[in-house]
């Protein structure tokens, strides 16, 4: 299950889930029994609220996407590009976790 998390004008998130072999439906199921009220593009105002509110489910790819309409602004055809960045936030090496309490 992926994460996508689109930037909007005006400080806004919208975040939506992916999972291609499996339905809406599905992940409204999935969601509810993790104790998460879900539909496609829900919108939050900081990248906190969306990892706090996604994190029962520990998607395993959580993206970051941009649009950027460059082009349009000065004067070319207008290509409305994407910019995607990866966020690890869920991802936990274990080893490093293990090594940092051995230290202490």
């Amino acid at each position: 299950m992926e994460l996508v998390i689109q930037v909007v004008e005006g400080g806004l998130y919208i975040a939506r889930l992916n999972q291609p072999e499996h339905s809406e439906r599905w992940l409204r199921v999935i969601c509810q029994r993790r104790g998460l009220s879900y539909k496609a593009n829900m919108r939050f105002h900081s990248l906190a609220h969306v990892r706090e509110y996604f994190e029962p489910l520990q998607p395993a790819f959580v993206w970051l996407e941009h649009h950027s309409a460059y082009d349009e602004m000065i004067g070319m055809h207008s290509t409305e590009k994407v910019c995607r960045q990866p966020l690890y936030w869920y991802c936990q090496d274990k080893t490093s976790t293990n090594s940092m309490r051995a230290s202490a």
